[in-house]
């Protein structure tokens, strides 16, 4: 992978990221207001998953690169860096367990508990969407190829 490859699959990684959290927002507040979950509150949830999926499958796909020409460099210079990226990406990993868990759950079952089940489960999913954003910008403001 180029560099020029590498650092548009990064940024398009992170920006997806960010719209699948903005998406993901809007089932989130249908459950927790208590509205009905119509076809489109459905269809929203599959698409925010969706979108939630597609960024963490870029980051599997930019890893390699990143562990072979980054990682080292940062390890050594700025562990700490390193490390927040490290957690970053579990918490990227529960965000997508959490998202599909709830959409599952709300595609499967109409009764209440899964109705309460599924807005934790994708509450859960969006705020460790929002960590995760957050330390992806955190991190990358620390890990560049810059001055």
């Amino acid at each position: 992978m180029t560099p020029v490859s590498f650092a548009l699959l990064e940024r398009l990684h992170g920006h997806l990221g960010w719209l699948g959290l903005a998406v993901l927002a809007h089932p989130l507040l249908v459950l927790l207001r208590g509205r009905p979950v119509t076809r489109g509150t459905r269809l929203s949830a599959v698409i925010a998953t969706a979108l939630v999926v597609l960024p963490y499958a870029l980051g599997w796909a930019i890893y390699p690169t990143y562990r072979t020409h980054i990682k080292p460099a940062l390890i050594a210079a700025q562990l700490p860096v390193a490390l927040r990226f490290e957690s970053k990406e579990h918490l990227a990993l529960f965000t997508v367990v959490f998202a599909v868990s709830g959409l599952a759950t709300l595609l499967v079952s109409k009764r209440p508990e899964a109705r309460r089940l599924a807005t934790v489960l994708i509450g859960l999913g969006w705020v460790c969407g929002v960590l995760t954003g957050v330390l992806g910008i955190w991190v990358a403001a620390h890990a560049h190829g810059g001055w």
